[in-house]
């Protein structure tokens, strides 16, 4: 018979591993993209459209990393333990009473959120840049 315990340890796995698929997948990508360029520039023809293709897959993995890396903050938040001192956190609690470290995945419930103007993630209404992909928030 198979724990909760397992099922998380298996899950978070999976997820690291998807993780770093998603990392490398981006890094051949931006390695792809350079090299196209190089090329183009040496012919001194440039290819726009074959450029931004490449682009939109980078930034594909992107936001897949994002989530990846969500998801892993949040099973890893579900052991309720503070990262610094390891001791028990209270439910919603912003800091560890302990330590007093900040909780890194304590969400104020008076939090708005609104969607990224280039990539549509859901982000913080108070954002100046998207965390998933870089862009400055406001006027474009």
């Amino acid at each position: 018979m198979i724990e909760m315990k397992d099922i998380s340890t298996m899950e978070l796995k999976d997820l690291k591993n998807g993780l770093r698929l998603a990392k490398d997948k981006r890094m051949e990508l931006i390695v792809k993209l350079g090299e196209l360029v190089h090329l183009q520039l040496l012919n001194q023809k440039l290819n726009h459209d074959e450029l931004s293709e490449i682009s939109l897959g980078i930034a594909s993995q992107d936001r897949l990393i994002y989530r990846y890396g969500k998801q892993i903050t949040n099973i890893n938040a579900a052991s309720q333990q503070c990262s610094k001192c390891m001791q028990q956190l209270g439910e919603n609690a912003k800091f560890c009473g302990n330590c007093g470290t900040l909780n890194p995945t304590y969400i104020d419930p008076n939090t708005v959120y609104k969607s990224c103007q280039s990539c549509s993630e859901e982000i913080h209404e108070s954002a100046l840049f998207c965390p998933c992909c870089g862009m400055k928030q406001g006027a474009l």
